[in-house]
């Protein structure tokens, strides 16, 4: 390709945001994303990681200022949700078998990048991004020069996570259990009261709306109730409260969304996980690169406190904390910042690898 046509066809990119692709990975799993190369070779490339139930374009605001600013974008809808492959077997949810499909996309990508470290990118995982992103950081730590963590601690692979214990604390303290929504999402019928559209216990009201509704809810102060509490998000369903779906919403139509989008979920509860982590020590999950909590003061399931006791103990390699006047979605709320913050960080660390 001529380098001016190639250089045009990045501005073009960048400019939208980037281009969506599809990748197979060896397994033969697919995987949508959209992806901007950096414009020259002192921008990294960032990773995006979406949580739940989200896709790709939770990141929207921010894949076009970052790729408008030069930097490369590469984010991916995960397994289970968006556009790509949708299985419903909990196996296929493995610990390393996701992250090895996220190296194989970072890999299929590294030639094209201008940067002389170019295995080297910057991963920025929200909810339960984070959860795969801290997979991914610990199975091939080499890949980072830094990592961000969106409204979720570090979720430390191997470490048992108390759910039962953590809802009965939260209870005494908070007034509500803040991980009550993990028992509805493991119910065997969660994903077919989620995915369906009209049911007589919500009076023909489209169940899906209901749901998206109550997880991007207008009022985060109201959160803690009416969604992390037990039983919360079983009742609002029923009741059908609703709005207008966005557009991109769409995606959790497709079939099986619902349910595989829940495997994450389910995955953490069955032990599927620790087939993979348990021969990981303390040793193998500290954090050796630079790290920025990005939190959400009005954040009432992912607190901020607890981003903080979780991630600190493990960031060896520095720990920065950022505070937002947001609730859980801060990439949405405070778009502007979040992208203000996400370049600052990639400058400091080009500044300190320039250094070396």
């Amino acid at each position: 390709m001529d380098p001016s046509t190639a250089y045009d066809t990045i501005t073009a990119a960048a400019a939208a945001g980037g281009e969506t692709k599809r990748f197979t990975t060896g397994d033969g799993t697919n995987y949508v994303y959209t992806y901007s190369p950096a414009t020259n070779a002192s921008q990294p490339t960032f990773l995006l990681l979406h949580g739940y139930p989200s896709s790709r374009h939770s990141w929207r605001h921010q894949l076009h200022a970052l790729a408008r600013r030069g930097y490369g974008v590469l984010a991916p809808d995960l397994l289970g949700m968006g556009d790509s492959d949708k299985p419903t077997h909990l196996d296929a949810y493995g610990s390393k078998r996701i992250s090895g499909h996220l190296k194989e996309l970072l890999d299929h990508h590294e030639e094209e990048s201008p940067r002389s470290d170019k295995s080297k990118v910057i991963g920025v995982g929200h909810d339960w991004g984070v959860a795969v992103l801290s997979k991914v950081a610990v199975w091939y730590p080499d890949r980072f020069s830094g990592l961000v963590f969106l409204s979720s601690a570090y979720f430390p692979p191997g470490v048992f996570f108390y759910l039962d214990a953590i809802n009965r604390r939260t209870l005494g303290t908070l007034g509500y259990t803040q991980y009550g929504d993990w028992y509805f999402f493991n119910c065997f019928d969660a994903g077919r009261l989620i995915g369906e559209k009209r049911t007589k216990t919500n009076r023909g009201k489209p169940q899906l709306e209901s749901f998206f509704h109550l997880l991007y809810h207008a009022d985060a102060a109201e959160w803690g109730q009416n969604f992390a509490m037990i039983g919360a998000a079983r009742a609002w369903l029923q009741v059908g409260t609703t709005q207008p779906l966005p557009t991109w919403l769409r995606l959790y139509s497709q079939p099986d969304a619902a349910e595989s989008s829940l495997s994450y979920y389910r995955a953490a509860m069955c032990g599927i996980f620790e087939e993979d982590e348990a021969v990981l020590s303390d040793e193998d999950r500290k954090l050796r690169v630079p790290v920025v909590a990005i939190a959400g003061a009005k954040d009432q399931v992912s607190t901020p406190d607890d981003m903080t006791a979780v991630t600190k103990p493990y960031a060896t390699g520095g720990y920065t904390e950022c505070l937002l006047d947001a609730g859980h979605w801060v990439m949405l709320e405070q778009k502007e910042k979040v992208t203000s913050i996400l370049a600052e960080f990639a400058e400091s660390l080009t500044a300190a690898h320039q250094v070396l």
